[in-house]
Protein backbone atom coordinates (compact mmCIF):
# COMPACT_ATOMS: atom_id res chain seq x y z
CA UNK A 1 0.00 0.00 0.00
CA UNK A 2 1.35 3.36 -1.01
CA UNK A 3 1.69 6.01 1.73
CA UNK A 4 0.13 9.46 1.28
CA UNK A 5 2.54 12.21 0.47
CA UNK A 6 1.24 15.11 2.54
CA UNK A 7 3.55 17.56 0.80
CA UNK A 8 2.21 16.78 -2.65
CA UNK A 9 0.22 19.67 -4.13
CA UNK A 10 -2.51 17.33 -5.34
CA UNK A 11 -2.90 15.85 -1.90
CA UNK A 12 -2.99 19.28 -0.30
CA UNK A 13 -5.47 20.42 -2.95
CA UNK A 14 -7.63 17.35 -2.38
CA UNK A 15 -7.54 17.92 1.39
CA UNK A 16 -8.39 21.60 1.02
CA UNK A 17 -11.20 20.79 -1.41
CA UNK A 18 -12.53 18.06 0.93
CA UNK A 19 -12.38 20.48 3.83
CA UNK A 20 -14.14 23.20 1.79
CA UNK A 21 -16.82 20.75 0.68
CA UNK A 22 -17.29 19.57 4.28
CA UNK A 23 -17.49 23.18 5.49
CA UNK A 24 -19.88 24.01 2.64
CA UNK A 25 -22.06 21.02 3.53
CA UNK A 26 -22.06 22.02 7.20
CA UNK A 27 -22.88 25.63 6.25
CA UNK A 28 -25.77 24.46 4.03
CA UNK A 29 -27.02 22.13 6.77
CA UNK A 30 -26.73 24.71 9.56
CA UNK A 31 -27.95 27.76 7.66
CA UNK A 32 -30.31 26.36 5.01
CA UNK A 33 -31.49 22.79 5.65
CA UNK A 34 -31.95 22.97 9.42
CA UNK A 35 -33.91 26.30 9.29
CA UNK A 36 -35.94 24.84 6.41
CA UNK A 37 -36.86 21.80 8.55
CA UNK A 38 -37.69 24.07 11.51
CA UNK A 39 -39.86 26.28 9.27
CA UNK A 40 -41.54 23.20 7.77
CA UNK A 41 -42.31 21.86 11.26
CA UNK A 42 -43.63 25.25 12.37
CA UNK A 43 -45.82 25.57 9.27
CA UNK A 44 -47.15 22.03 9.74
CA UNK A 45 -47.97 22.86 13.37
CA UNK A 46 -49.65 26.11 12.28
CA UNK A 47 -51.59 24.21 9.63
CA UNK A 48 -52.70 21.62 12.19
CA UNK A 49 -53.76 24.38 14.63
CA UNK A 50 -55.63 26.18 11.86
CA UNK A 51 -57.30 22.92 10.80
CA UNK A 52 -58.32 22.22 14.41
CA UNK A 53 -59.73 25.74 14.69
CA UNK A 54 -61.56 25.32 11.37
CA UNK A 55 -63.01 22.00 12.60
CA UNK A 56 -64.24 23.75 15.76
CA UNK A 57 -65.77 26.55 13.67
CA UNK A 58 -67.46 24.02 11.38
CA UNK A 59 -68.87 22.21 14.41
CA UNK A 60 -70.13 25.53 15.79
CA UNK A 61 -71.57 26.44 12.38
CA UNK A 62 -73.51 23.17 12.44
CA UNK A 63 -74.71 24.00 15.95
CA UNK A 64 -75.73 27.49 14.82
CA UNK A 65 -77.82 26.00 12.00
CA UNK A 66 -79.49 23.60 14.48
CA UNK A 67 -80.06 26.46 16.94
CA UNK A 68 -81.61 28.57 14.17
CA UNK A 69 -83.97 25.69 13.32
CA UNK A 70 -84.84 25.32 17.02
CA UNK A 71 -85.43 29.07 17.26
CA UNK A 72 -87.84 28.98 14.30
CA UNK A 73 -89.66 26.02 15.90
CA UNK A 74 -89.77 27.83 19.26
CA UNK A 75 -91.20 30.94 17.59
CA UNK A 76 -93.91 28.83 15.92
CA UNK A 77 -94.72 27.20 19.26
CA UNK A 78 -94.74 30.61 20.96
CA UNK A 79 -97.13 31.99 18.33
CA UNK A 80 -99.36 28.92 18.75
CA UNK A 81 -99.40 29.47 22.52
CA UNK A 82 -100.13 33.17 22.00
CA UNK A 83 -103.16 32.14 19.93
CA UNK A 84 -104.23 29.76 22.68
CA UNK A 85 -103.58 32.32 25.43
CA UNK A 86 -104.00 35.76 23.83
CA UNK A 87 -103.33 38.88 25.85
CA UNK A 88 -106.84 40.12 25.15
CA UNK A 89 -110.07 38.17 25.13
CA UNK A 90 -111.84 38.72 21.83
CA UNK A 91 -115.51 38.19 22.71
CA UNK A 92 -116.77 38.40 19.10
CA UNK A 93 -114.33 35.67 18.05
CA UNK A 94 -115.40 33.44 20.96
CA UNK A 95 -119.03 34.07 20.05
CA UNK A 96 -118.30 33.30 16.40
CA UNK A 97 -116.55 30.04 17.38
CA UNK A 98 -119.44 29.05 19.61
CA UNK A 99 -122.09 29.92 17.01
CA UNK A 100 -120.25 27.86 14.39
CA UNK A 101 -120.24 24.87 16.75
CA UNK A 102 -123.86 25.44 17.72
CA UNK A 103 -124.94 25.56 14.08
CA UNK A 104 -123.02 22.40 13.18
CA UNK A 105 -124.30 20.48 16.21
CA UNK A 106 -127.93 21.54 15.66
CA UNK A 107 -128.58 22.98 19.14
CA UNK A 108 -130.63 26.14 19.67
CA UNK A 109 -128.83 28.91 21.54
CA UNK A 110 -130.97 30.78 24.05
CA UNK A 111 -128.32 32.89 25.77
CA UNK A 112 -124.65 33.75 25.44
CA UNK A 113 -123.40 36.47 27.74
CA UNK A 114 -119.89 37.39 28.88
CA UNK A 115 -119.47 37.30 32.64
CA UNK A 116 -116.88 38.51 35.12
CA UNK A 117 -113.17 37.98 34.62
CA UNK A 118 -111.06 36.29 37.30
CA UNK A 119 -107.39 37.23 37.59
CA UNK A 120 -105.03 34.45 38.66
CA UNK A 121 -101.24 34.56 39.19
CA UNK A 122 -100.26 34.13 35.54
CA UNK A 123 -103.50 34.18 33.56
CA UNK A 124 -107.04 35.51 33.41
CA UNK A 125 -110.21 33.41 33.34
CA UNK A 126 -112.94 34.75 31.04
CA UNK A 127 -116.40 33.50 31.98
CA UNK A 128 -119.42 33.17 29.70
CA UNK A 129 -122.91 32.08 30.59
CA UNK A 130 -124.53 29.84 27.93
CA UNK A 131 -128.06 28.42 27.69
CA UNK A 132 -129.08 26.06 24.86
CA UNK A 133 -131.90 23.68 23.96
CA UNK A 134 -130.81 20.40 22.40
CA UNK A 135 -131.21 16.67 22.05
CA UNK A 136 -128.82 14.41 23.95
CA UNK A 137 -126.81 13.50 20.86
CA UNK A 138 -126.63 17.14 19.77
CA UNK A 139 -125.42 18.07 23.23
CA UNK A 140 -122.66 15.45 23.12
CA UNK A 141 -121.57 16.71 19.72
CA UNK A 142 -121.58 20.30 21.03
CA UNK A 143 -119.32 19.46 23.97
CA UNK A 144 -116.99 17.44 21.73
CA UNK A 145 -116.63 20.43 19.39
CA UNK A 146 -116.00 22.83 22.27
CA UNK A 147 -113.30 20.45 23.54
CA UNK A 148 -111.67 20.62 20.09
CA UNK A 149 -111.31 24.42 20.06
CA UNK A 150 -107.69 25.42 19.42
CA UNK A 151 -107.58 27.10 22.83
CA UNK A 152 -108.26 25.72 26.32
CA UNK A 153 -111.80 25.86 27.63
CA UNK A 154 -113.61 24.62 30.72
CA UNK A 155 -117.28 23.87 31.20
CA UNK A 156 -118.63 24.25 34.74
CA UNK A 157 -122.00 24.48 36.50
CA UNK A 158 -123.65 22.25 33.92
CA UNK A 159 -127.41 21.99 34.55
CA UNK A 160 -129.80 19.84 32.53
CA UNK A 161 -133.58 20.10 32.65
CA UNK A 162 -136.45 18.71 30.64
CA UNK A 163 -137.27 20.92 27.66
CA UNK A 164 -140.62 22.64 28.25
CA UNK A 165 -141.90 21.92 24.74
CA UNK A 166 -140.77 18.29 24.65
CA UNK A 167 -144.24 16.90 23.78
CA UNK A 168 -144.55 19.09 20.69
CA UNK A 169 -140.92 18.26 19.71
CA UNK A 170 -141.58 14.51 19.92
CA UNK A 171 -144.78 14.90 17.89
CA UNK A 172 -142.94 16.92 15.22
CA UNK A 173 -140.06 14.43 15.22
CA UNK A 174 -142.48 11.52 14.64
CA UNK A 175 -144.25 13.28 11.78
CA UNK A 176 -141.22 14.95 10.13
CA UNK A 177 -138.41 12.59 11.11
CA UNK A 178 -136.00 15.06 12.71
CA UNK A 179 -134.19 14.78 16.01
CA UNK A 180 -136.30 16.27 18.80
CA UNK A 181 -135.07 18.81 21.32
CA UNK A 182 -135.45 17.16 24.70
CA UNK A 183 -133.31 19.09 27.18
CA UNK A 184 -132.58 22.65 28.21
CA UNK A 185 -128.95 23.07 29.19
CA UNK A 186 -127.17 25.88 30.95
CA UNK A 187 -123.46 25.97 31.67
CA UNK A 188 -120.60 28.34 32.25
CA UNK A 189 -117.89 28.37 29.62
CA UNK A 190 -114.43 29.55 30.68
CA UNK A 191 -111.60 30.59 28.34
CA UNK A 192 -108.14 31.77 29.33
CA UNK A 193 -105.92 34.69 28.40
CA UNK A 194 -102.38 35.45 29.49
CA UNK A 195 -101.66 38.33 31.79
CA UNK A 196 -99.81 41.27 30.26
CA UNK A 197 -96.40 41.57 31.85
CA UNK A 198 -95.96 44.89 33.67
CA UNK A 199 -93.08 46.86 32.19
Amino acid sequence: MQSINWKDKKTIYALVMSLLIALGCYFLYANVWSPFLDEQTRLENDLKSAQDELDKINIQRGRVAKLEIKLVEAEKEFNRLKEMFPEEEKVPMRLQDLYAVLRSSGVQIQKFSPGARSEKDHYIENHYSVVVNAGYHMLGYLFAEIANFNYPTAITDLRLSRYSGIDQEIAKAESHGWTPITVSVSFDLTTYTSKKVAQ
